[in-house]
């Protein structure tokens, strides 16, 4: 049985960073009465997850994601609370996606250090592999991502919530989300997702929501054995982050050799790589890996993304209520600032940070010390205020 103190706990989880949104400030408005609800449902077996909402996002690229109401979301964080010291118990380390710890630019510089390994530091012939998974959230099997995350319950979970934690992970992951969604933007935004990549045009059963924390979790799991079997293999190295694969060896010939039952390995669950996007070169001649170039010690941010933030900070303008446009904006300023962070881009960093002030230094001003900007004194009193 899940305990009401417990699920007040995963409600303060669940609501960090949301609470400006619509959805958390109707459930904030009497959430004793919305959580007292909720725990009723799931106790008593009448819990749905058919409150869902979709839309698109345009940057790093197009992408169809789905978000649920406050009372999904608190039960999605109650499945990751409970499953997240298991899932770091099995999860192989060469896996970096929705982990602690881990993340993009640490899989980023463990490739770079395997790289340096594997060439002897760049003294000996190494070669880079990047595979792709072809779809990989709106192909996978709903019913075999699930019966991994049972199976998982069961051997390792040994809280009194077990046969109820398993009920919430059942109804969350079947909860068919193109079947049982609201959408409020123009269905026009769809034209830039590709159809095959919409999980609007999958049959029941297919596909899995980019968005929702369950699926986010359980697509780190899918592949897991086969990530470490591809990690068994003395000759070379692997990082992996969601459907990106890179491989490392000093030994081309048996590296292009498992590839065949790689191939076959990914097939029983569904999975294929995409042939369009393979390579495989010398480390000598530069490595995009997640965004990033690798030359040797040295780590570039991608002409894509640069040109991509150059774009936007010189484009940038505060429409709109400063109480909402403002911190909305800093933390966009600050994030795409976070993806230099690290690597070879000084004077890229020193060129955006001037672009920053052209456009928005009325508001925003360069924290001393630092590479990220804060809100203006007089702002954040008006701020302080309008609250």
């Amino acid at each position: 049985m899940v305990k009401l103190e417990d699920m007040v706990t995963v409600y303060y989880k669940a609501r960090a960073n949301k609470r400006r949104s619509r959805d958390a400030v109707r459930f904030e408005m009497d959430f004793k009465a919305g959580l007292l609800q909720l725990w009723r449902s799931v106790n008593e077996r009448t819990f749905t997850a058919h409150s869902n909402y979709a839309f698109v996002v345009r940057r790093p690229k197009p992408r169809e994601i789905f978000a649920t109401v406050m009372e999904t979301r608190i039960i999605h964080h109650y499945i990751d609370w409970r499953m997240r010291p298991i899932y770091e118990s099995v999860l192989s380390d060469r896996s970096f996606n929705n982990r602690k710890g881990k993340g993009l630019h640490a899989a980023i510089k463990t490739f770079r250090d395997d790289v340096r390994e594997l060439s002897c530091n760049y003294t000996k012939d190494a070669w880079c592999i990047h595979l792709d998974l072809k779809g990989y959230f709106p192909n996978a099997d709903v019913e075999i991502a699930l019966a991994q995350q049972l199976d998982l319950i069961e051997r390792y979970y040994e809280g009194e919530d077990k046969d109820d934690l398993k009920y919430m992970m059942e109804v969350c992951m079947r909860a068919d989300p193109a079947r049982h969604c609201s959408v409020f933007v123009p269905r026009s935004n769809w034209d830039v997702i590709a159809p095959e990549k919409s999980l609007f045009n999958k049959p029941t059963g297919t596909g899995g929501a980019i968005g929702f924390l369950c699926w986010q979790n359980a697509m780190g799991l899918y592949i897991n054995d086969v990530v470490k079997w591809l990690q068994s293999h003395e000759f070379m190295r692997v990082v992996v982050f969601v459907d990106d694969i890179y491989i490392v060896t000093a030994d081309k010939p048996k590296a292009l050799a498992i590839i065949p039952e790689l191939r076959e390995r990914l097939a029983a669950l569904k999975v294929r790589l995409n042939e369009k996007k393979f390579y495989c070169q010398h480390y000598s001649k530069g490595i995009m890996c997640l965004g990033s170039m690798l030359k040797f010690d040295r780590i570039y941010t991608s002409n894509k993304t640069t040109k991509s933030a150059f774009y936007r900070f010189s484009t940038a303008r505060v429409r709109g209520p400063l109480k909402y446009v403002l911190p909305n904006m800093l933390a966009s300023v600050n994030s795409t600032l976070g993806i230099f962070s690290g690597k070879t881009s000084f004077k890229v960093v020193s060129r955006l940070q001037e672009c920053v002030n052209r456009s928005l230094g009325k508001f925003l001003e360069l924290k001393p010390g630092k590479q990220s900007f804060i809100i203006r004194e007089m702002f954040k009193r008006d701020l302080r205020r309008v609250a």
